[in-house]
């Protein structure tokens, strides 16, 4: 899944310069796009037929995957459908006037996803509450399992459900555009 705003600035930074600065981030075993979904997204928009990509061993203790702490509007009508929709285990008021709910169990990733389908809006990811503000929605650690599953079986997560650490997203490997994006001519080089 992806954040059409995040496309669209995509798109125009690969559109003026015309190259593809990272390449996309791949599970070698199972073909799961690990980072890269707005990249990929974008190149799709422009007709390209290639995506420059990183192939990692996603089962290395060397690929971490952690969550994000995910921020929306307050309002009780947003409190209240994301009471009927999810399992909440815990409940805070901060004295900022947001409030602070943790989900319970990973299925909590398809009823946040349920949520915003519902238009409430993604305000906001972090690593951490204290730079949010809103309803503040804390889900479970996602594991990696959780991730496989999901790709696999094409229920995606929402949108900022995961954040991988691996060194292959340092990799800048910039790729011309005309070097991916064929239109059935011959080819420039």
């Amino acid at each position: 899944m992806f954040i059409p705003e995040r496309v669209d600035e995509v798109l125009k930074s690969v559109t003026r310069s015309m190259v593809m600065a990272k390449p996309l981030v791949v599970a070698a075993d199972s073909w799961i796009l690990v980072d890269g979904a707005h990249r990929l997204e974008a190149l799709k928009r422009l007709g390209a037929r290639y995506a420059p990509a990183v192939i990692i061993d996603y089962n290395s203790d060397e690929v971490k995957l952690l969550g994000w702490v995910r921020s929306y509007s307050y309002s009780s009508e947003a409190l209240n459908e994301l009471r009927r929709l999810a399992a909440i285990s815990k409940r805070r008021n901060r004295h900022d006037g947001s409030v602070m709910i943790w989900l319970e169990g990973l299925d909590s990733y398809y009823d946040i996803k349920k949520f915003e389908s519902l238009g409430f809006t993604l305000r906001g990811v972090s690593t951490s509450t204290r730079s949010l503000a809103g309803l503040i929605v804390i889900p479970p650690p996602p594991t990696k399992d959780l991730v496989v599953r999901a790709a696999m079986s094409g229920e995606l997560l929402p949108p900022k459900a995961t954040r991988h650490i691996t060194a292959a997203k340092n990799i800048i490997l910039p790729t011309s555009l005309r070097r991916i994006i064929h239109d059935g001519r011959e080819w420039p080089w």
